[in-house]
C-alpha cells in the first residue's frame, strides 16, 4: 500500500526577492525606479501574480523565466527587452527562475525617453528594439552583468546619453501628473479648470502623454489610492478607508472587480508572492508603495 504524503520529500517553492534602486538627479523626473526581481527554485518551479496598474515600464529577462497575460487571458513570452504601456487593469504574470531587470517611467519620463504617444501601448506591450535605438546593446551588457550597481550602472548611462539627445520635457506634463495624483473626489471639468485647459485640450494631453481619457486617470488614480492604504501595515479599518474614497462598499467592490480582475476578498487571500514584498520594498527604497503612485518633483 502507497505511503501516506507526508512521508514524502517536502516540495521547495520558488521565492522571489524584489529589490528597487533610485535613479540619478538628473533622471529622476523621469525614472520612477530601477528594480530587479529574482526568483530562486527547481526548475520548471513558477509563481503566478498581479501586476496593479502603473505607468510605463521597460522590463529585460534572461529567457523564458516569464509570461504575461495578454488581453484575452492567454500567456505569452515577451521579448528580452520588452516595453509596457501604462495599464488601467492588473495583468497576470508567471515568473520561473531567473532575473528580470526594470525601469519604471513617470509620465514625463515615458514622454521624453521613450517618446512615443502613451495610447499607442495602453494596455499592451511591444519589443523594445524598434523603438529604442541601441536597447539590443544594452541587453546583451545586462545579461552580463554580475550585480545590481552594474547593471543600474549600465541604465544610468543609456538614460542620460537618451535624456540628453531628446528634445526638453514639456513642462505641462508634470504639471498635469500632480494634479491628478492629488485630486479627491474632482469631476474633470473641475481639473480643467484648476489646470487652465479646455476639456478638449485636456482630453487630447490625458490620451497622449498619460494613455488613457482623463476620466479613467482620475479613477485609476482614486483606486491606487486606496488600495495603497489597504496594503500598508499600518493601515486604518478597511471600512474608514473605504468610506473616505468611495460612496459606499459595493461602490468600491465595483471599482476594485473592474480594476484587478476580481473581488477584494479574493485579492487579499491571494498570496501575492511577487507583488507583497514588491510593494513593501518599493516603499522603503523609493516612498510609495504603488509604481503609479509615484509623486514628480515638478
Amino acid at each position: 500500500m502507497r505511503e501516506p504524503d507526508a512521508a514524502e520529500p517536502d516540495k521547495i517553492e520558488p521565492v522571489a526577492e524584489v529589490r528597487f534602486r533610485r535613479p540619478a538627479g538628473g533622471l529622476s523626473d523621469f525614472i520612477t525606479a530601477y528594480y530587479f526581481v529574482e526568483i530562486s527554485g527547481p526548475a520548471g518551479s513558477e509563481i503566478e501574480d498581479l501586476l496593479h496598474p502603473e505607468w510605463g515600464n521597460l522590463r529585460f529577462h534572461s529567457g523564458d523565466d516569464w509570461d504575461v497575460a495578454t488581453g484575452n487571458g492567454q500567456f505569452v513570452s515577451p521579448q528580452s527587452a520588452t516595453l509596457f504601456g501604462p495599464t488601467s487593469r492588473a495583468r497576470l504574470i508567471r515568473g520561473r527562475p531567473g532575473l528580470v531587470t526594470g525601469v519604471g517611467f513617470t509620465p514625463q519620463g515615458w514622454a521624453h525617453l521613450i517618446g512615443i504617444n502613451a495610447a499607442t501601448l495602453a494596455d499592451e506591450f511591444a519589443a523594445a528594439g524598434p523603438i529604442l535605438p541601441g536597447i539590443g546593446s544594452l541587453d546583451v551588457a545586462l545579461k552580463g552583468a554580475t550585480s545590481d550597481d552594474a547593471r543600474v550602472d549600465l541604465l544610468e548611462l543609456y538614460f542620460a546619453a537618451r535624456s540628453a539627445a531628446r528634445p526638453p520635457c514639456d513642462p505641462q506634463i508634470g504639471v498635469i501628473a500632480a494634479a491628478v495624483n492629488e485630486a479627491e473626489d474632482v469631476h474633470v471639468e473641475e481639473l480643467a479648470h484648476r489646470l487652465g485647459l479646455t476639456m478638449t485640450q485636456l482630453a487630447r494631453a490625458s490620451q497622449r502623454w498619460f494613455g488613457f481619457p482623463t476620466k479613467m486617470l482620475l479613477r485609476r488614480q482614486r483606486f491606487l489610492r486606496t488600495l495603497a492604504q489597504l496594503l500598508h501595515p499600518d493601515r486604518q479599518p478597511i471600512g474608514r478607508i473605504v468610506d473616505q474614497a468611495y460612496y459606499d462598499q459595493s461602490h468600491f467592490n465595483r471599482e476594485f472587480r473592474y480594476f484587478m480582475g476580481m473581488s477584494p476578498r479574493d485579492y487579499f487571500a491571494r498570496p501575492r508572492s511577487i507583488l507583497r514584498p514588491a510593494a513593501a520594498n518599493r516603499m522603503a527604497e523609493v516612498g510609495a508603495a504603488l509604481q503609479g503612485l509615484h509623486r514628480p518633483r515638478t
